[in-house]
């Protein structure tokens, strides 16, 4: 076996202990504690998500803030074309699970872990001074980025490589998670699928469905695309032949 294919047979198992970890702490009655550090780097994802969108189709970033509860809300100026902010308002859920599919793509790169772990920290840090305004959100949002920053900086190996896994996992089952709740919601509740039927007059469990299929789809995708194959040095290589025994 060669180095490469072990290194890949370990990035599979520490996945596999991400999702199962992940899952079974759901289920306990305390893993919603736990978790919650989680869900609020998931929220602040989505809000990030939002905000990209809004500088990306030509508008500004007024304010982003994160509740106790992991509701998050992202104030901007957008441009008056619907399509503008149609893609704003998709953005979020969207944006959460594209960002967790691109962390389990960068599971692969084992050896800058450390390296992702650290510029997410500097990423959060960022949103603090350009977007964050309540305290709330700035507070949770300084001590998650802080404590990615010191991961970072001071861990190293299958620790590092597990953190960016789970971190991955979480994302990714976060986003379908909260497109779930969208199916729930009272009619009249302000939600970005809300936004989307008022602007493209189509039902927002319409928008919440597209949302929750093409999420499944690219997580899907994801780990297809990333999966461990065999080296094609592996299936050139011939292998021995024993020598005869003679009994």
């Amino acid at each position: 076996m060669t180095t490469e294919t072990e290194a890949a047979r370990k990035r599979a198992l520490w996945l596999l202990l991400a999702v199962a970890l992940s899952l079974a702490l759901s289920m306990t009655p305390w893993g919603k504690y736990v978790l919650y550090p989680f869900k609020l780097f998931t929220t602040w994802v989505h809000e990030s998500g939002h905000a990209l969108a809004a500088i990306l189709v030509g508008g500004d970033v007024v304010s982003m803030s994160i509740e106790p509860n992991t509701e998050g809300l992202t104030r901007s100026r957008l441009p008056s074309s619907i399509l503008a902010r149609a893609v704003v308002s998709s953005a979020g859920y969207m944006g959460a699970s594209i960002f967790g599919c691109i962390l389990l793509a960068a599971t692969r790169l084992h050896r800058f872990s450390h390296a992702i772990i650290y510029a997410l920290g500097v990423a959060m840090l960022l949103s603090v001074v350009i977007w964050m305004r309540n305290l709330f959100g700035i507070g949770v949002v300084i001590l998650l980025g802080g404590a990615l920053v010191l991961m970072g900086r001071h861990v190293r190996g299958p620790v590092s490589h597990f953190i960016l896994t789970f971190l991955g996992v979480q994302v990714a089952l976060n986003a379908l998670f909260d497109i779930r709740v969208l199916f729930h919601l009272e009619e009249g509740t302000h939600s970005d699928a809300a936004n989307m039927e008022k602007l493209l007059l189509i039902s927002e469990t319409f928008w919440a469905g597209l949302w929750m299929l093409a999420s499944v789809l690219m997580v899907v995708a994801t780990l297809w695309l990333t999966r461990e194959k065999e080296l094609p040095s592996e299936r050139s290589r011939p292998r021995p032949r024993l020598a005869p025994s003679e009994n």
